[in-house]
């Protein structure tokens, strides 16, 4: 092959670009840093009882490992692909061929002076759009590939829902992260921050809040979206992310990816932008509970749609060049084993062979499959209801017995009581309550006594728990001819909904893991995918208060 002519024009913009990347990433990750401890400092007295600091050093521990994990597999895929593309590049031009991007360093090419190879390369390979093409272009490639943006979605939604409810500190730089590190990164770190986050903090005022404000006045705090905010960039995500394999290759392609991008920050920012009136100012906050429900309805049927039409399609493409790429000249592919290897391999060995294929193809399966394990691992320590779970997975589903509440206060006083779907909130006086709703009759030590034999059936009086705090203050009744006068302090105090929605606040079950809640969401997420799965846990998560 003869080398492709240089051409004397280029331009340091890309280069400026792929620094710049680096340079976010990193100032991203230090913001949210910050953010996780604004709310580490910000946890309530009710937060470092012994048990509970405990158990949330363990579990933050154990999602920081796995954030970190994520960012060493795609710094490491984004290493081997750059790498690879820069060998393409080199071997075309007959150039020097390299076995790390490290060893990368500016240089000059056939006597060109003021040229360095890195400028060149860059100004040369589309390396952003090449990514994109070649996860797009192939089915099987595809399936690995459109797990994680239709995951992306359902994710973005509960930034946007159990984000803004908690004012979790940043919660852009989450999303902007999903996209330039991985999901499984911002996934995980979210986490670790609704494990600090139990309850709503104070906003930290910033330049940039300030402008926001400025531009898009702040909405109330018990304020949210009527659902066809939420359903309509639902549908156009779902739509740009269904045209991708039909425009791959296409002058269409890139800009079908920007506006895939694009979407994907829709429910987070549309909250901020739209105009008051196309939202609702809630009383309860079980109020929005039937909505949500039907958004990750919405989310979860599409997901599992378009990963069975892209199944299908990996199954059925049986072409024995399937595997070859734009890069394959640098790939040391045995070209006769792996041919042969194509023909005798069945389906489901070829889709998940892909991530073989090309670095960017493996770090979207790694991607998939780290986050699909904490997904799992999610639901397990939330110790979910499984009937939330298919409640957000399932449209139309509907849970055949009623639920049961099980209360904790902040000063560990818990019980069970049967309970609809919208039990009152307790005063802000007397501890913020959490409700998660189960149920197995053994939710609470005592539910096989009060669940089925009352007080009279077992013959054994129920004995009245002494309650911690002050004494109940007794109302003396006047005697005649005396009048008494009420002390304003002593008046009922009645909260504001404002105050009501804020103090709905969220512990740790305090048994074990619910390893049944986990086997569920990895069960949907086999089946349907990672955007199926990801809709069912995190849309369970918003309505398991």
């Amino acid at each position: 092959m003869a080398p492709v002519a240089i051409d004397s024009r280029w331009s340091y913009v890309p280069v400026a670009l792929v620094a710049s990347h680096g340079a976010t990433v990193v100032y991203l990750t230090s913001i949210v840093a910050l953010g996780l401890y604004r709310s580490h400092k910000a946890l309530g007295p009710a937060q470092d009882t012994r048990q509970r600091v405990v158990q949330r050093k363990k579990l933050t521990a154990a999602f920081g490992s796995l954030a970190a994990l994520g960012f060493l597999l795609s710094a490491g895929s984004t290493l081997s692909y750059l790498t690879l593309s820069y060998n393409v590049w080199a071997t075309e031009r007959g150039a020097e061929n390299l076995d790390s991007f490290f060893a990368l360093s500016p240089r000059y090419i056939n006597g060109t002076e003021h040229t360095s190879t890195l400028t060149r390369w860059l100004n040369d390979t589309p390396i952003y759009l090449d990514a994109f093409e070649i996860v797009a272009e192939k089915a099987r490639r595809l399936w690995w590939g459109q797990q994680l943006d239709l995951a992306t979605v359902s994710w973005t939604m509960l930034l946007a829902i159990e984000g803004r409810r908690r004012q979790i500190p940043f919660l852009w730089a989450y999303a902007l992260l999903s996209q330039l590190v991985g999901l499984s990164f911002a996934q995980n770190l979210l986490h670790v921050a609704m494990l600090l986050t139990p309850a709503p903090i104070a906003m930290h005022d910033s330049r940039i809040g300030r402008v926001i404000d400025t531009i898009f006045p702040p909405k109330p705090a018990n304020w949210m979206p009527k659902p066809f905010v939420f359903i309509t960039s639902l549908i156009l995500n779902y739509g740009t992310t269904l045209s991708l394999p039909y425009v791959s290759g296409t002058a269409w392609f890139p800009t079908a990816i920007w506006l895939t991008k694009a979407l994907s920050f829709a429910p987070l920012v549309l909250p901020t932008i739209i105009p008051l009136s196309w939202g609702k100012s809630r009383t309860d906050h079980h109020e929005p509970y039937a909505s949500i429900s039907q958004l990750f309805q919405l989310a979860s049927a599409a997901s599992a749609i378009l990963h069975a039409r892209t199944s299908i399609s990996s199954v059925l493409s049986n072409l024995p060049d399937a595997y070859k790429h734009r890069h394959s000249i640098r790939i040391p592919f045995d070209t006769e084993k792996r041919t042969a290897w194509e023909r005798s391999a069945t389906a489901l060995e070829r889709i998940l062979g892909a991530m073989s294929d090309h670095p960017v193809v493996a770090a979207a399966g790694k991607d998939v499959l780290l986050s699909g394990l904490s997904i799992g691992l999610w639901a397990a320590v939330r110790a979910m209801d499984v009937t939330d779970i298919l409640k957000s997975a399932i449209p139309g589903y509907k849970a055949a017995d009623d639920c049961t509440y099980e209360a904790s206060s902040e000063y560990g006083i818990g019980g069970t009581a049967s309970a609809s779907k919208s039990p009152t909130p307790a005063p802000a006086h007397e501890g913020t309550m959490t409700l998660r709703r189960r149920d197995r009759a053994s939710s609470s030590k005592y539910s096989s006594v009060r669940g089925s034999l009352g007080p009279e059936e077992d013959g054994t009086p129920t004995p009245t728990p002494r309650r911690r705090g002050r004494p109940r203050k007794v109302k003396l009744e006047p005697e005649p001819g005396q009048d008494l006068e009420e002390d304003p302090a002593d008046a009922t105090y009645d909260p504001s909904p404002e105050e009501t929605l804020g103090d709905v606040g969220d512990v740790l079950p305090d048994d074990d893991f619910d390893w049944e809640s986990a086997a569920l969401a990895w069960g949907l997420t086999a089946l349907g995918g990672l955007g199926m799965g990801s809709s069912s846990v995190y849309g369970g998560e918003c309505i398991s208060r």
